[in-house]
């Protein structure tokens, strides 16, 4: 390919002549104000920054390394000798108790070695970082930084995870929006889930149904307006499906702008404590059950007891007080209804001891066929002292009744007590009529 040249005429302008570099190129700054300006930047930084040569001298270092080293002024100067510097720190006790000597040989050792980058604990129990590396030179440039605050914080961080993975509680953690952000082996053993199964699930996948929802629900959203933690009891449904109960409490994580930034949980399978609390209310109401079983067994043995002791009291006081007056025959007759008295007693005492083990859930009620007239017999038999006492008669149908179908012992206790009742409340010389009972 040919170029031809470009004609011109007179008019013509031509080419604009080139400018010669150094119109073009910036402004040199000196090399001492460019050292200036290095210097006063690195002023400016958070860290520490020395610099050394091959010979581990130190060539320039900023305010902040001063400040951490703890320097006092005048201390760093040019072309001071690594050696010293790390020298005076011993002296300081800076290093704590150590040979100054040997620490300075370890220091060479450590640089010529490559090894640049180690932690210092000081004696005043700040925790600093050096991070050292060769310069184009042959020397080194040491960046120092205090990470007491970090190391502090990442140890706690680890107790509390440590904490956290060994509590036998649940313990997980929720952003805003009910996503499961966090889950301890405590959660896995209570809900069930893995934590690759519950991490970036919502919390919805605890519940079983809308009332364990709406219980969980509603403990979340309490924590979500910066409310304090109460604790909740409720339901919930395992992976392999048993329900279980559980005591729940739900906190608010707050950032740095105090805004909540998430909820915490922490919960509690109760299900074992709630049985024993139902067991032992249970028991409760038993015992105040034969409590009151108890005291009416005591009004009971007080009333019936009353009819014969009654009775051997009063005819043992007319033969205390007329043995010497009373014929053979009368001291008979007497002594006969004292006998009956007592043996009423006897009988009754068996026959309250069986109540009261039926009570109890000792003994067991056995309804069976037995004639009723028999039984009214037996009852009359037992209070007839009593209404010998107050002259009173006991009118008793001559025809035998129907069987009845019942506990034979309780249907006599029960006509005791009745053919009692009336004569205590009869007028001495009256009669009571047990023909007109209604007998079922």
């Amino acid at each position: 390919m040919s170029h031809s040249a470009k004609k011109t005429t007179g008019n013509d302008e031509g080419p604009a002549p080139s400018l010669p570099p150094e119109a073009t190129a910036a402004p040199k700054i000196p090399a001492y104000e460019r050292l200036l300006n290095l210097e006063q930047s690195l002023d400016h930084l958070p860290i520490g920054v020395t610099v050394y040569d091959a010979d581990f001298r130190l060539l320039t270092w900023n305010s902040t390394a001063v400040e951490i080293l703890g320097a006092p002024p005048g201390l760093l100067r040019n072309n001071m000798p690594v050696t010293d510097l790390i020298a005076h720190l011993v002296t300081m006790g800076f290093y704590g108790v150590v040979n100054s000597t040997e620490l300075v040989d370890q220091r060479r050792r450590q640089l010529s070695e490559g090894d640049l980058t180690r932690e210092n604990q000081v004696n005043d129990g700040r925790i600093l970082e050096l991070r050292g590396s060769p310069t184009p030179a042959g020397g080194y440039v040491y960046i120092s930084q205090d990470v007491t605050a970090q190391r502090r914080a990442e140890t706690a961080t680890k107790e509390l995870a440590a904490i956290v993975a060994s509590s036998e509680s649940s313990i997980l953690s929720l952003s805003t929006d009910g996503i499961i952000v966090s889950w301890n082996p405590g959660a896995e053993k209570l809900y069930g889930y893995t934590a690759e199964e519950a991490i970036g699930q919502p919390f919805r996948l605890l519940t079983g149904d809308s009332a364990q929802a709406e219980n969980q629900d509603s403990v979340w959203q309490r924590a979500l307006r910066g409310e304090q933690p109460a604790q909740t009891i409720g339901q919930r449904t395992h992976k392999d499906g048993h329900i279980f109960s559980l005591s729940l409490r739900m906190s608010p994580i707050f950032g740095d702008d105090g805004t909540v930034g998430g909820v915490s949980g922490v919960a509690h399978d109760i299900t074992e404590q709630l049985r024993i609390e139902r067991a032992l209310a249970e028991q409760r109401d038993q015992l105040q059950l034969l409590n009151g079983q108890q005291n009416r067994l005591f009004s009971i043995i007080a009333h019936d007891l009353r009819t014969p002791f009654n009775s051997l009291l009063g005819f043992s006081e007319i033969l205390n007080q007329n043995a010497a007056t009373l014929n053979p025959a009368e001291i008979s007759e007497y002594a006969k209804i004292m006998h009956g008295s007592a043996l009423q007693a006897n009988s009754l005492l068996e026959t309250l001891l069986e109540w009261s083990r039926l009570q109890m859930g000792g003994l067991k009620s056995v309804p069976r066929p037995f004639d009723v007239m028999i039984a009214m017999e037996k009852a009359a038999e037992f209070n007839k002292a009593g209404a010998a006492n107050k002259e009173i008669t006991i009118d008793r149908p001559e025809q035998a009744l129907s069987t009845a179908l019942a506990d034979p012992q309780m249907v006599d206790t029960v006509l005791r007590n009745f053919l009692a009742n009336a004569i205590k409340f009869t007028k001495t010389g009256g009669v009571d009529s047990m023909g007109r009972c209604n007998i079922r």
